[in-house]
């Protein structure tokens, strides 16, 4: 695939794990093969994992696929952030200021290169149950990214 692919949004994720998570091993359990204990993908599901203490690490090159979005990922580029889960599993807003600097930081500068993306969390990309043209929160196959990516990094 060359580097030219043509992204149109920027998919905002958490790992729903705890924040303590590193983005390689994300990365080797999404590709490690289902007999041993991983998911059995191609390719992880995001491109960049940003860690609790704000450190970027870029999993996948952006002019390669990832696996964050089923229907989605051809023209995504998948910016993922761990945690997303509280201390009894439900989806819960656990990023650290470190974390949300480094989103900002790094969804602009995607943008920079780019141009003005789309920003959409990963429940954004539900199906549209009732033809409204929102997805409101009945309608969510899941919380992730478990805050509101849409208001927050501007929607593009």
């Amino acid at each position: 695939m060359s580097a030219a692919r043509k992204v149109n949004r920027i998919v905002v994720h958490c790992s729903a794990g705890p924040a303590g998570q590193r983005g390689k091993d994300i990365a080797a359990w999404h590709t490690r093969p289902a007999s041993r204990g991983g998911l059995g993908w191609s390719a992880p599901g995001y491109h960049y994992v940003v860690e609790a203490d704000g450190t970027v690490v870029r999993i996948l090159p952006e002019d390669r696929i990832a696996n964050g979005a089923k229907g989605y990922n051809r023209d995504s580029i998948h910016v993922c952030y761990t945690g997303g889960i509280d201390s009894r599993g439900n989806p819960s807003d656990t990023r650290t200021a470190a974390q949300k600097g480094s989103l900002l930081r790094l969804i602009s500068e995607i943008r920079s290169r780019r141009g003005n993306l789309k920003v959409v969390g990963h429940r954004d990309l539900s199906p549209d149950l009732d033809g409204d043209g929102v997805i409101i929160p009945w309608e969510r196959i899941k919380a992730c990214p478990c805050f509101d990516a849409i208001p927050e990094y501007g929607g593009g």
